[in-house]
């Protein structure tokens, strides 16, 4: 009897500690799960970077937690950190991927994946907080190899065109 009460007790965690597979909608982004290197270079110079994708509560989200570092400057004698936090969600109505990102500066950006082929991802803003109006951003995948993606990351004032702000190369953390 203690045997089956121990077995019913614990038969929920079993199936909660299962990896669960992305659902059908996200199974363009399996590639980019894990944990991830980068050299970067931008307008804040050069730094490294560590980032994670995860699924989150059985495969409904996907996490993203960013963090570079910059090296010293004069703005910045330690050098400047870099964290962002987000969350990739899919919109049933719409049928569309959303990126959801949140930045230590205080900016967040709601992100929709458009423009996408074979291998690229192209999120463009759809909302912006904490950002003067007409401001839009871009961060654009690509996949070089089975190991390595480069991102670029892009910002564009009222009335312009995007440039560039930061590219990163990631490499895939071995186990």
């Amino acid at each position: 009897m203690k045997k089956l009460l121990f077995v019913l007790l614990f038969i929920p965690f079993i199936g909660n500690a299962q990896d669960h597979q992305l659902p059908e909608h996200f199974s363009c982004l399996e590639y980019f799960m894990g944990n991830w290197e980068s050299e970067t270079t931008g307008k804040a110079g050069k730094g490294i970077g560590k980032q994670s994708f995860a699924k989150e509560m059985n495969g409904r989200y996907i996490t993203l937690n960013v963090e570079t570092k910059f090296e010293p400057s004069e703005k910045y004698p330690e050098g400047e950190l870099h964290i962002d936090k987000g969350y990739i969600s899919y919109d049933g109505f719409r049928k569309k991927i959303i990126y959801r990102q949140f930045n230590i500066e205080g900016y967040v950006n709601q992100y929709v994946l458009d423009n996408s082929k074979e291998g690229i991802f192209v999120f463009e803003t759809e909302a912006v907080e904490n950002v003067p109006k007409g401001f839009r951003a871009r961060i654009t995948f690509e996949i070089v190899d089975e190991n390595t993606f480069k991102e670029g990351f892009e910002l564009a004032a009222p009335g312009k065109d995007y440039s560039g702000c930061i590219y990163n190369t990631w490499t895939r953390v071995k186990k």
